[in-house]
């Protein structure tokens, strides 16, 4: 049997966690986390294992797996996993977009009969924070509203209970007939593209407004320098860092670990100079991927309005914004900085034009 350590941080690291954002899912300490994986601790509480079962999202075979390495007997999860914690208890900058999507589970949309809409999907680049949403609303349904919680990231049947609301979250494409055999049941989807289902509402997720974006910033930057505050001298640094990284939380949190060893000034710079350099393997790779989702017709406008085009009147712009590769700006598109780079990257292998890999991670 794998010592549970090991385990773990097979766990976190193919789910493409890192200890803080597992810490973050689970409400369990990083220093927990670190300990558990490095042996220091071999013998974690019954509820940690399940925080972190929760946390990672894992099956039921594979919940039993951590838990039998942690020494547990395992069994079925009977509470919901919380949602990750942030300021004031909600995810940085996405209070607006909690609000909206919980209110379509439960109320509907207006002028549409208030009828509560049974499965969304929301949608956007790798890295905007689509599965911290559908997490902070299922914490917000469970505590508030009584709901349970489902986590379905396998193929598998999940086993619904029909005498209560239940909201099913999932990174796969769902079963449709799951929603006639359950009346009770919500389902939303995280995915770069939408399913395609019948009665599906697509919910874009956008980046984070400036200010959430800079507090973001500085939420995660405290974490490496807790002295670090902000002040006149680098305040137009930090917009520049966010304008750069697109707003993206991911980004914002990858990049935040280089205030160790650079100003916001320097490390400016150097994102001017290549936006993916201060980001993750992950990330870029996750860029790329989201290109996987578009047909040759708008992977080829993508590189076009990349390279500077003006995309007119295309059909696919709308496929574009959807992904939420392009985003409107004023009365024009314009193509994120983090998709801009990584679509024009050299990379290995066969090419379209400007350079896009005809190769997509998997």
């Amino acid at each position: 049997m794998r010592e549970f350590g090991e385990l773990l941080r097979t766990h976190r690291i193919g789910a493409g966690l890192t200890q803080q954002q597992l810490a973050d899912f689970a409400m369990v300490s990083v220093r927990a986390i670190r300990d558990l994986e490095c042996g220091r601790t071999r013998s974690p509480r019954a509820e940690t294992v399940r925080l972190l079962a929760d946390g990672l999202r894992l099956d039921e075979e594979s919940r039993a797996d951590l838990q039998q390495a942690g020494g547990r007997a395992a069994g079925r999860s009977t509470v919901a996993p919380p949602a990750p914690a942030g300021p004031g208890g909600l995810i940085v900058g996405r209070e607006a977009e909690a609000a909206a999507l919980a209110a379509l589970l439960t109320e509907g949309r207006p002028g549409a009969g208030h009828a509560a809409q049974r499965l969304v999907t929301v949608t956007g680049v790798s890295g905007v924070g689509k599965t911290r949403l559908a997490l902070e609303v299922a914490g917000e349904l469970h505590f508030r509203h009584g709901w349970s919680v489902l986590w379905h990231p396998t193929q598998a049947v999940p086993s619904i209970n029909d005498e209560q609301d239940t909201v099913l979250v999932t990174d796969r494409r769902p079963d449709p007939s799951l929603l006639e055999a359950h009346p009770r049941l919500r389902i939303v989807v995280t995915a770069l593209a939408p399913a395609g289902l019948p009665d599906e509402l697509v919910f874009p997720l956008g980046a984070l407004a400036d200010d959430a974006a800079v507090r973001l910033l500085l939420t995660n930057v405290h974490r490496v320098r807790p002295a670090f505050r902000p002040e006149p001298a680098n305040q137009a640094a930090l917009m520049g860092l966010v304008h750069e990284l697109d707003g993206l939380p991911s980004a914002l949190e990858f990049a935040a670990g280089w205030f160790m060893v650079y100003s916001p000034q320097h490390l400016l710079e150097r994102l001017r100079s290549n936006p993916l350099d201060p980001t993750s393997a992950h990330l870029r790779d996750s860029l790329r991927r989201s290109l996987s989702t578009l047909d040759v017709e708008g992977r080829e406008l993508l590189v076009r309005m990349a390279e500077g085009e003006d995309p007119g009147h295309s059909p696919y712009v709308g496929e574009l914004c959807v992904r939420g590769l392009v985003r409107r700006a004023g009365t024009r598109y314009e193509v994120l900085n983090l998709v801009r780079a990584a679509v024009l990257e050299p990379t290995s292998g066969p090419h379209l034009a400007g350079g896009v890999a005809l190769t997509w991670p998997v």
